[in-house]
C-alpha cells in the first residue's frame, strides 16, 4: 500500500479534527448530531441526551417519525430534525436545524514553473477548505482563502491534481476537480501568431499560450524597446481584439510575457508589430507607403495587390510604386509584415483608382478596302492606347472636315461613288478620358482605265497615303472572266498599260493592292474594275483567189471570237456560199467553178466569247 504524505497547516488540523468530533446541541440540549451542514448524501446520527426517546422526524414536523436515531439526505434542502421523549409532567420536543447543499466542482487553474515546481490557484469560495491532492502521493488541506505554496515534483511524470471541497460541519467529501499536469523543467513562452488590423483604431491578436501558464500581454508605442503591461489574458483564450489604438499615428508592437508563478520569472514570445498602408493613385502608377517597426535581419514586407502577391521586400523598404496599372481601373493594396519568429502583421487594405493623364498615340496606319458602293476602313492601334471609342472625320482632300462620327469597333464603312476618292481621318479616345491627336488623312484607291486606239487597256490610280511609312509597292492582279488569275504584277509606279497582244479574255478584271512599307500591316484595295471587250472582227474588202497562196480565200479574222456564219450573196441576192466554220473561208468558186470578179455580197453573224452576237 503506498504511503500518504498529509502536509497540513496548524488551524487545519484543528478544523479537520474538529469536523471528525463534533457534535451540534439542539435548541434544549436534549439531543446532539455528528453533522449540521454538508453535500447531499449527508448521513446524520442524532445522540440524544434524555431517557424516555418517543422518536425522531428528520424532514419536519409533517414527516413521519421514526425510532432509528439515523437519516440519509440524498436532496439539497434545509431540514428541521426532531427528537420527542417523554419527560416529567407530559411529551416533550426539541429540534435542530440541517442544512444540505448540491456539491459544487471545485475551479482551479494550474500554474507551471521552472525546475518541475507547480502553484495551484484555487478559485472558488464555496467550501470551508480544500483538500489538495497532487497525483504523487502528497496530500494538503486548506481553510478558505489560504493560497497554496508552490510544490515541487522529483520526476517530469504526469500527474492527476485533484482538487476537493469540504466543510467543517460535515464528515462526507463534496465536488472533487481533477487536472493531468505534465511538470516541466523551464515554462515554455508563448507564440504570437498574427496582429490584424481592424480599423484604424482596433486590431485582432492570434496567439498560443503554453498549457497551464501566466500571461501578459504587453504594448510598445512607437518601438519595441518601451514594453508596458496591457492586459492578463486567460488561459483558454487565442485571440484578442483590442480597441481605441490609435494605430493610424503609431505602429504598437506586442509580445506576451509567459511568467513562472513560484519566482515571477518571465519569458518573452515573439514580437510583431502592427502597419499601416496608404495607397495613393499617381499618374500611370499607385504608390503604396506604409509605416511599421524593424524587428530583425529575417523580417520581411509581401505586397498584395487585390488578393494577389504582388512584391516581396526587405523590412527597410517602407514604400513601393506599382506601375503596372491600368486606368479607370480599382486597385486594393495590403502590406504583410513576416517578423521574427514566423509572427505575421497585416495592414488594412487600402484601395486607389489608377488614372492617366498621357495623350494616347495617334493612329498612323489606316487601310481602305473599296468595294462597289462602299468603302471599308480599318486601322491599327497604338501600343497601350487602351482604345475606349474612335472619333471618325470624313475630310476632303486637303483635310478640311465635312462631317464626323464615333464607333467602338476598328472599322468603319462610308458610301462609296465611283470615280471619286474619298479621305478619312481618325482621332483615338481612350478609357483614361484623352483624346489623340487626329491621324493623317487616308484615302481610297480609285482604279480607272481608258482604251486606246491601238486598243490596249491603260490602266491608272491614285497614291494611297494611309500608311505611316509610306507604300513599298502597288499589286496588280488581273484575273479573267472566270476569275482565274491572268497575272499578278509588282509596281512601283501608279499607271499601267494592258497591251492587246497580251490580252487573252475578253472579259478582265482588275484591282490594285497597296503594299505598305511596315509589314504586319493590311493591304489597301482598289475598286474592282471590271473592262468587258467587244469582238475584235476583221473582214476583208477583197481577195484574189487565184491560186497564188496570197489573199486566196474570203475569210472573217479578229479575236475574241466563238464562231461566225458566213453567207455570199450575187449583186441580185442569190446564196452562192454558206459556213458557219469560222476558220473556213470563201476561195471564190461556186460548185468547183471559178465565180467572175466582180462586186459580191456577203452576212456574217459573229459569236464572241460571251455569247453576244455581232452581225455585219
Amino acid at each position: 500500500m503506498s504511503k500518504v504524505r498529509y502536509i497540513v497547516l496548524t488551524a487545519t488540523v484543528w478544523l479537520y479534527t474538529f469536523a471528525a468530533m463534533a457534535q451540534y446541541t439542539s435548541i434544549n440540549g436534549d439531543f446532539e448530531i455528528n453533522q449540521l451542514r454538508g453535500c447531499y448524501n449527508l448521513t446524520v446520527t442524532i445522540t440524544s441526551l434524555v431517557p424516555n426517546v418517543i422518536g425522531f422526524q428528520f424532514e419536519g414536523g409533517n414527516s413521519p417519525i421514526t425510532t432509528s436515531p439515523t437519516f440519509t439526505y440524498t436532496s439539497p434542502g434545509n431540514y428541521t430534525i426532531n427528537q420527542y421523549w417523554q419527560g416529567p409532567g407530559g411529551q416533550k420536543k426539541d429540534s435542530i436545524s440541517v442544512t444540505v447543499v448540491a456539491p459544487q466542482i471545485p475551479q482551479f487553474e494550474i500554474l507551471s514553473c521552472n525546475n518541475l515546481e507547480v502553484l495551484i490557484d484555487i478559485q472558488d469560495n464555496y467550501y470551508d477548505r480544500y483538500e489538495i491532492n497532487y497525483g504523487d502521493g502528497t496530500i494538503i488541506t486548506l481553510p478558505l482563502g489560504t493560497a497554496p505554496t508552490p510544490y515541487m515534483y522529483a520526476t517530469n511524470t504526469p500527474a492527476n491534481i485533484t482538487l476537493t471541497g469540504l466543510f467543517d460541519t460535515a464528515t462526507n467529501r463534496c465536488g472533487a476537480n481533477t487536472k493531468t499536469y505534465t511538470p516541466l523543467p523551464a515554462v515554455l513562452p508563448a507564440k504570437l501568431d498574427s496582429v490584424v488590423l481592424l480599423s484604424n483604431n482596433s486590431v485582432k491578436l492570434n496567439y498560443q499560450l503554453p498549457a497551464n501558464s501566466d500571461n501578459r500581454l504587453e504594448i510598445s508605442i512607437g518601438n519595441n524597446s518601451n514594453y508596458v503591461l496591457f492586459k492578463k489574458l486567460t488561459q483558454a483564450s487565442q485571440t484578442d481584439t483590442l480597441l481605441n489604438l490609435p494605430l493610424n499615428q503609431n505602429p504598437y508592437c506586442f509580445r506576451i510575457a509567459t511568467y513562472d508563478a513560484c519566482s515571477n520569472f518571465r519569458s518573452y514570445s515573439n514580437e510583431v508589430c502592427s502597419v499601416t498602408l496608404t495607397a495613393t493613385a499617381q499618374n500611370n502608377q499607385i504608390t503604396s507607403t506604409w509605416n511599421t517597426i524593424v524587428v530583425g535581419g529575417s523580417q520581411s514586407t509581401r505586397i498584395v495587390r487585390n488578393g494577389s502577391l504582388l512584391q516581396t521586400l526587405p523590412a527597410t523598404n517602407i514604400s513601393f510604386i506599382d506601375t503596372t496599372v491600368i486606368c479607370t481601373t480599382d486597385y486594393c493594396y495590403q502590406a504583410l509584415v513576416y517578423f521574427p519568429g514566423n509572427g505575421i502583421s497585416k495592414s488594412l487594405t487600402s484601395c486607389a483608382t489608377a488614372f492617366s493623364t498621357d495623350t494616347p498615340k495617334p493612329i498612323t496606319d489606316i487601310t481602305s478596302l473599296t468595294g462597289q458602293d462602299s468603302i471599308q476602313w480599318s486601322w491599327q492601334i497604338p501600343p497601350n492606347s487602351l482604345p475606349k471609342y474612335y472619333e471618325i472625320f470624313i475630310t476632303d482632300a486637303s483635310g478640311t472636315v465635312i462631317s464626323s462620327d464615333t464607333t467602338s469597333l476598328i472599322s468603319y464603312t462610308t458610301p462609296y461613288t465611283y470615280p471619286q476618292p474619298d479621305y478619312l481621318a481618325i482621332a483615338l479616345y481612350n478609357q483614361c478620358g484623352n483624346t489623340s491627336a487626329p491621324s493623317r488623312v487616308a484615302n481610297n484607291i480609285v482604279l480607272q482605265s481608258k482604251t486606246t486606239a491601238n486598243l490596249d487597256t491603260q490602266l491608272q490610280w491614285n497614291t494611297y497615303a494611309g500608311f505611316a511609312n509610306g507604300t513599298q509597292n502597288y499589286a496588280l492582279v488581273i484575273t479573267d472572266v472566270q476569275g482565274n488569275v491572268f497575272d499578278s504584277l509588282l509596281l512601283t509606279n501608279t499607271t499601267y498599260t494592258h497591251t492587246l497582244a497580251d490580252i487573252t479574255s475578253q472579259v478582265n478584271t482588275y484591282t490594285v493592292w497597296a503594299i505598305p512599307a511596315t509589314s504586319g500591316i493590311p493591304a489597301g484595295r482598289s475598286n474592282i474594275l471590271t473592262i468587258e471587250r467587244n469582238p475584235i472582227i476583221s473582214i476583208p474588202t477583197a481577195f484574189t483567189p487565184n491560186g497564188d497562196g496570197l489573199n486566196d480565200t474570203f475569210i472573217v479574222q479578229g479575236k475574241f471570237i466563238e464562231q461566225a456564219e458566213m453567207w455570199i450573196f450575187t449583186r441580185w441576192g442569190e446564196t452562192i456560199f454558206y459556213t458557219n466554220d469560222g476558220q473556213q473561208g470563201w476561195n471564190g468558186l461556186q460548185n468547183d467553178s471559178p465565180m467572175p470578179t466582180g462586186n459580191y455580197a456577203y452576212k456574217i453573224i459573229v459569236k464572241d466569247l460571251l455569247g453576244n452576237e455581232h452581225i455585219r
